[in-house]
C-alpha cells in the first residue's frame, strides 16, 4: 500500500462520497414516492411523525444472514439532496403548483437515522436502519435508502461468502467488465474483506489497492509464448505472475514459464522479486492443474515460494470444491500457496439477483402500524424497534432480540418466535443481553444537519473491521456455505403481544366487514 492509497483508506468514507458525489442522482427515488409525498401534502398529513424500518425477510444465497453495506453512501446521498434540485422536474411533470410552492420553502430532508454499523451481520427481520421523520420525508427517504442499501448489501454478502470460503488465501476482485455497477461491486468487495481490485477508478477514488498483470492477448501479440514471458519479466520484474493457459497449460505454458523464470532468476533475486513469482491458470481442471504446476515449478525453480493464481468464473462453492479435492488428494499444503482472481460471479452477486430489502412504516403519530399478509413472513413488526444480541455465558450467539426502543428489554420474560408463541426461550441468568445494535448516525432538522457517532464517519479500513466481532460470536454452523443453520431472531414479550393483539383485531375487523 503506497502513501496515496493509505491516505484515502484512512479518510472517512462519507467524506469521500460527499466530495466526489459519484453515487448521487438528481432524482434518487421512484415516481410513486413523489406521488405519495404530494398526496400527503394535499391531505395535510405530511407533517405527521413517522417511523420507518429497513429490513429483509430471507437471506440471499440460502445463507443465514447478510453483511450490511451502503450506509455511508445512503447518508451522503441524504446530506447532498435538496428539494430545490427537483423543482424544475416537478414543474415539467405537471405536479400541483401548491405542492411545488411548498417544496420551494424546503431545503434538506428532516430526519433522525439510526443504523447498524456498515459491514456487520444482520439477520432476517432485524431492523437495519430506522428513520424517525415526518410522513412526507419518509416517502422520499425510502427511495434513497433502498437504492443504496439493497444492491450494496447483496454484493457485500456475496463477497463475504467468497472471502469465507477462501479462508486466508488472497483474493483479487476483477469484475469491472461485467458488473451491473462496477464502482459499487469493487468498493463493497474490499469492504467485505477482499484484498484488492483491478479497478483503477476505485483505486483513484477510495485508495483500494489495485494491481494487474497480463491477459491472454499479451501472449498472443508475440511470435512465441516464451518470448512474451521473457519480455514481460524484463519489463515488469515486480509483477512476475505469468498466465500459462493460452496454448496448453502443462505442455506449453508451464514449460515456457519455468524457462523464463530461470533466465531472470539472478536479476529477480537481486531486486527482491523472486519471492513474488507465480502463474495464473484461467481454464481447465483447476485443482489438478494447481497441484501439477506448484509441484513442478517449485522443484525446477528450487523454491517453495511459488504462487498459483486460480481464476475462471470462481465463487464460494467452486472454491470450496477445489479445497475439498486438494484435501482428499493429500495436497492440503498447497492451499497456502494459492490465491484467487474473482470476477463475474462475485461482482454480479451470482446465484441471487436481488436482496429483498424493504422499508416499511411501523409507527405514525406515536401509534403502532402493522401490515398483515396471507403469508406470515410478510406480516411486519410494529413500532420503533431496536435489536440486541443475546449470548450465552461463553459469549456465543443465541438469538437476536427485537424490542421497542424505549422498553426495559433486558427484563423481558421470554424471547418469542416472531410468528409462533409456542416457540420461545425463558430469559434467565444463563443469557447476557447486549446493548442496542442500532445507534444514531445522522440528524437533520431540514436546515442544518450533522453526522453522529463513530459509525457514520469511519474510514474504509475501520469499516472492514466492523464484522469481525459479530462473526466471532456465531457458531460455525451459521457461517458455513452450504445449508447453514438458520439463526434465531426473537421478539420481546411486549413487542410480540402488541403484534399479536393488532393482528387479531385486524382479522376480526376483516370478518366484520365480510358479514356486512
Amino acid at each position: 500500500m503506497n502513501n496515496f492509497e493509505n491516505k484515502l483508506l484512512n479518510t472517512p468514507l462519507k467524506d469521500i462520497l460527499l466530495k466526489e458525489k459519484i453515487f448521487d442522482e438528481l432524482l434518487p427515488f421512484d415516481e410513486y414516492h413523489l406521488v405519495m409525498a404530494q398526496t400527503d401534502f394535499i391531505l395535510n398529513i405530511h407533517n405527521k411523525k413517522a417511523v420507518k424500518s429497513y429490513f429483509y425477510r430471507i437471506a440471499p444465497f440460502e445463507g443465514s444472514y447478510i453483511i450490511t453495506a451502503g450506509l455511508a453512501a445512503f447518508l451522503s446521498k441524504v446530506e447532498n439532496f435538496s428539494y430545490s434540485q427537483i423543482i424544475s422536474y416537478l414543474e415539467n411533470k405537471g405536479y400541483k403548483k401548491e405542492y411545488i410552492d411548498y417544496l420551494k420553502t424546503m431545503d434538506k430532508i428532516s430526519v433522525k437515522i439510526y443504523s447498524l454499523p456498515e459491514n456487520t451481520v444482520a439477520f432476517p427481520n432485524e431492523p437495519i436502519i430506522i428513520l424517525e421523520t415526518n410522513l412526507h420525508d419518509a416517502r422520499i427517504l425510502e427511495g434513497i435508502l433502498l437504492s443504496e442499501m439493497n444492491f450494496a448489501s447483496l454484493v457485500a454478502t456475496k463477497w463475504h461468502r467468497i472471502r469465507n470460503a477462501a479462508c486466508a488465501c488472497p483474493i483479487m476482485e476483477f469484475g469491472r467488465r461485467r458488473a451491473q455497477n462496477s464502482l459499487k461491486a469493487s468498493l463493497y468487495s474490499y469492504m467485505a474483506g477482499i484484498n484488492g481490485t483491478s479497478n483503477c477508478e476505485v483505486n483513484n477514488i477510495f485508495g483500494i489497492p489495485s494491481s494487474g498483470t497480463m491477459g491472454h492477448e499479451f501472449i498472443q501479440s508475440f511470435d512465441s509464448e516464451f518470448e512474451s514471458f521473457d519480455k514481460w519479466l524484463d519489463i515488469n520484474p515486480d509483477k512476475p505472475v505469468l498466465l500459462i493457459d493460452t496454448i496448453n497449460t502443462l505442455e506449453s505454458g508451464l514449460e515456457n514459464a519455468a524457462k523464463a523464470f530461470l533466465k531472470h532468476k539472478e536479476s529477480m533475486q537481486a531486486s527482491n522479486n523472486w519471492a513474488k513469482i507465480g502463474v495464473r491458470i484461467d481454464s481447465g481442471d483447476l485443482a489438478y492443474l494447481a497441484v501439477q504446476c506448484y509441484e513442478q515449478l517449485s522443484k525446477r525453480l528450487g523454491t517453495e515460494n511459488v504462487t498459483i493464481v486460480l481464476s475462471n468464473d470462481l465463487e464460494e462453492n467452486s472454491i470450496q470444491d477445489i479445497f475439498t479435492q486438494l484435501n482428499q488428494a493429500g495436497k492440503s499444503h498447497i492451499i497456502k500457496h494459492i490465491s484467487f482472481g474473482i470476477g463475474t460471479k462475485g461482482a454480479t452477486a451470482w446465484g441471487d439477483p436481488a436482496l429483498g430489502g424493504v422499508c416499511k412504516i411501523s409507527e405514525l403519530e406515536d401509534n403502532y402500524i402493522l401490515k398483515i399478509s396471507n403469508h406470515n413472513e410478510k406480516t411486519t413488526i410494529p413500532g420503533n424497534l431496536r435489536s440486541a444480541f443475546v449470548k450465552d455465558k461463553n459469549g456465543e450467539y443465541v438469538t437476536s432480540l427485537i424490542f421497542f426502543h424505549d422498553e426495559d428489554y433486558k427484563n423481558t420474560g421470554r424471547f418469542l418466535h416472531i410468528f409462533d408463541d409456542s416457540k420461545y426461550m425463558i430469559n434467565s441468568s444463563a443469557y447476557e443481553i447486549g446493548q442496542p445494535r442500532q445507534s444514531l448516525v445522522y440528524i437533520s432538522n431540514g436546515k442544518t444537519s450533522a453526522f453522529e457517532g463513530k459509525f457514520s464517519s469511519q474510514s474504509l479500513l475501520e469499516i472492514r473491521q466492523n464484522s469481525v466481532h459479530d462473526l466471532e460470536c456465531l457458531d460455525w454452523s451459521y457461517k458455513r456455505i452450504v445449508k447453514p443453520h438458520r439463526a434465531k431472531v426473537s421478539l420481546s414479550e411486549k413487542v410480540f403481544n402488541v403484534k399479536k393483539y393488532m393482528t387479531l383485531n385486524m382479522l376480526l375487523q376483516m370478518d366484520k366487514n365480510k358479514s356486512i
